[in-house]
C-alpha cells in the first residue's frame, strides 16, 4: 500500500470537507450567534489547512497515481477520511462545550447517521449548532467520500475505488459506466428528495428550519431533531406522514429510484425482489406492532404510530413520534427485531441491509437441499440472476464479524455498568447506525450517562458500522501496513 498516496487522496477530501463548515456559519449569523460562528469559521480553517498539508506531504509522485489507486488503497483511505473527518466535525461541538469523547461520539452519531445523542438539554444550544448537527446527517446520508467522487474531477478515476469501498450493500451497482457521473446522479436524486421534503414538511406547518433539519435528518436516515423530544414534540400528524413517505424512500436503493424516474415506469420497482422483501417487511411488521398495541381509540392512529416506528428503525432513521419505551414487551420484540434488518442496498439506511437476509435465507435453503441432494446443482438466484458464490460467501463472513463486534459491544458496555437490555439496545443502535434503543438510551432518553469507555466503544461501533465491518477490518490487518511504502510509485521505479 502506498501511503503517501492515501494521504494525498485523504488530504483532498479533508480540504474539501472544510467548505461544508460553510452553511452552518451562515445558519448562525442569519440567527445572530456569534459564539457558533467564530467556532464554525475555526473549524473551516483548521480543517482546509489540515488537508491542504496532507495534500502537499502526499508529494507529486502521489499526483499522477490516484488514478491507480489499489482496493486496498481506496479501503484506506474511505476508512482513515472518514475517522479523520468526524474528529474535525466534531470541533464545533468542543467549541460549544462539549467535552471532547461527547464531541467525538456526537460528530460521528451525526456522520454515520446514527443520530445516537450524548444531549441532556437542548436549550444551550442555537440554530447553528442543531443546524450542523443536521447537515453532518445528510452528507454521511448518501457518503462523504461519493459527494467529493461527484465533484472533484481529480477523483474521477481513482474514485472507483472509493465509491465502491463505501458502497453500502453486497453489489456495487452503477447507474453510469462513469464512476463520478454515478455518484452525481445518485446525489441529484437525494437532493431532489431532499428539497421535496423540505417543502413538504414547510406546506404541513413546520418552520422553514425545522423543516429543512428534519429533511436532512430524514433523507439520511440519521434521526438527529432539534426537538428534545423528536417528532414527538410537534403533535403534527400530517408531518408524520410526510415523514413516513420520505423514510421509505430514504430506506430503498437509490439508483433503483433513478431508474424508475428516467424511465418513467413503476414495474422497474415492482421487478426488484430487494424493495418487494423491504416492502413486505414494513406491512407486516405494522400488522405485528398493531396488534401488540391493540387499536386504542384509534384504528388510524395506532396505524400511523406503528408505521412510523416500524420505518424509522428499519430504515435505521430513529425518530420517535411516540416514547416506544413505554410500549409492551411485545411490540419492543417487533422492534428489536428490525433493529437486525436495516434498509436496502444503495440506500441511506444503515444495518446489515435487506437484500444479505434475502440472500442468507436462499442459501441456507439451498444448503438444506443440497443435504438431501448432494450432486445437485442448486444456484442462489436474485432478480433472475445467479448469485456468484464469492458475493454469497462475503454474505455469510459480514454476518459472522458482524455479530462478534455486536458481540463485543455488549459485553463492554454491560461489563461497564449498564442494564443488559440498554447494552444490548445501545450496541445494535450503533453498530447498526439506528439511533435509540431501549430503557436507559431510550428515544427520550440519551447515552451520556454511560461509562467514557463505553461511549469511545460505541463510537467506533457506529464507524464499523458504516462502512460495513469488513472495510474497517480488512485494513486492521498487520500485512496491509507490513507492505506499506511511503512512495507513490512502484519500488521498481524508484532510482
Amino acid at each position: 500500500m502506498r501511503l503517501s498516496l492515501v494521504v494525498h487522496v485523504g488530504g483532498v477530501i479533508v480540504r474539501f470537507f472544510g467548505a461544508m463548515f460553510l452553511p452552518a456559519l451562515l445558519v448562525a449569523v442569519l440567527y445572530r450567534e456569534w459564539h457558533d460562528a467564530i467556532g464554525f469559521l475555526g473549524a473551516a480553517i483548521v480543517t482546509t489547512a489540515l488537508g491542504h498539508l496532507m495534500r502537499s506531504a502526499g508529494g507529486r509522485d502521489a499526483e499522477g497515481a490516484v488514478e491507480g489507486m489499489r482496493r486496498v488503497e481506496g479501503l484506506a483511505v474511505v476508512a482513515l477520511s472518514w475517522l479523520l473527518i468526524a474528529h474535525l466535525a466534531a470541533l464545533p461541538f468542543v467549541w460549544a462545550g462539549l467535552g471532547p469523547i461527547d464531541a467525538l461520539f456526537e460528530a460521528m452519531s451525526g456522520l454515520t447517521t446514527t443520530g445516537a445523542t450524548v444531549l441532556r438539554d437542548f436549550s444551550p444550544y442555537g440554530r447553528g449548532f442543531m443546524f450542523w448537527r443536521a447537515l453532518t446527517h445528510w452528507l454521511g446520508g448518501m457518503g462523504v467520500i461519493a459527494l467529493f467522487v461527484a465533484v472533484l474531477p481529480r477523483l474521477a478515476i481513482g474514485g472507483r475505488e472509493l465509491f465502491f469501498a463505501e458502497a453500502a450493500g453486497p453489489s456495487n451497482e452503477k447507474v453510469s459506466p462513469q464512476i463520478r457521473r454515478t455518484a452525481l446522479l445518485l446525489w441529484q436524486v437525494y437532493a431532489g428528495l431532499t428539497l421535496l421534503q423540505v417543502l413538504a414538511l414547510w406546506a404541513v406547518g413546520f418552520s422553514l428550519f425545522d423543516a429543512t433539519c428534519h429533511a436532512l435528518a430524514t433523507l439520511a436516515a440519521g434521526g438527529f431533531s432539534p426537538h428534545p423530544q423528536s417528532i414527538a414534540g410537534y403533535q403534527n400528524p400530517a408531518a408524520e406522514w410526510v415523514i413516513i413517505v420520505f423514510m421509505f424512500l430514504a430506506g430503498a436503493n437509490f439508483a433503483l429510484q433513478y431508474r424508475a424516474l428516467a424511465r418513467g415506469r413503476l414495474d422497474v420497482l415492482t421487478r426488484d425482489e430487494e424493495l418487494r422483501a423491504y416492502a413486505g417487511v414494513v406491512v407486516l411488521a405494522t400488522v405485528l406492532l398493531v396488534l401488540a398495541l391493540g387499536t386504542g381509540p384509534s384504528l388510524m392512529t395506532t396505524t400511523r404510530t406503528a408505521l412510523f416506528q416500524v420505518l424509522s428503525i428499519l430504515t435505521t432513521t430513529g425518530f420517535a413520534s411516540v416514547d416506544f419505551q413505554l410500549w409492551n414487551e411485545q411490540a419492543k420484540m417487533v422492534l428489536l427485531v428490525l433493529m437486525f434488518i436495516g434498509g436496502c442496498a444503495g440506500s441511506a439506511g444503515g444495518g446489515p441491509k435487506v437484500v444479505r437476509h434475502v440472500l442468507l435465507a436462499r442459501y441456507t435453503l439451498r444448503e438444506l437441499r443440497r443435504t438431501l441432494h448432494p450432486r445437485a446443482v442448486l444456484p442462489v438466484k436474485l432478480d433472475g440472476r445467479v448469485v456468484p458464490e464469492s458475493v454469497l460467501n462475503s454474505v455469510v463472513v459480514f454476518f459472522l464479524f458482524y455479530l462478534l463486534v455486536f458481540s463485543i459491544c455488549t459485553g463492554v458496555v454491560v461489563g461497564l455498568g449498564a442494564d443488559m437490555m440498554t447494552g444490548l439496545t445501545a450496541s445494535i443502535a450503533c453498530l447498526g447506525n439506528i439511533g435509540p434503543g431501549f430503557n436507559q438510551v431510550g428515544p427520550m432518553g440519551n447515552f451520556a450517562d454511560l461509562h467514557p469507555v463505553s461511549r469511545v466503544t460505541l463510537t467506533l461501533a457506529m464507524w464499523i458500522g458504516r462502512l460495513e465491518v469488513l472495510t474497517v477490518l480488512v485494513i486492521l490487518r498487520p500485512e496491509v501496513w507490513r507492505s506499506g511504502q511511503w512512495s507513490a510509485q512502484p519500488r521498481h521505479a524508484r532510482v
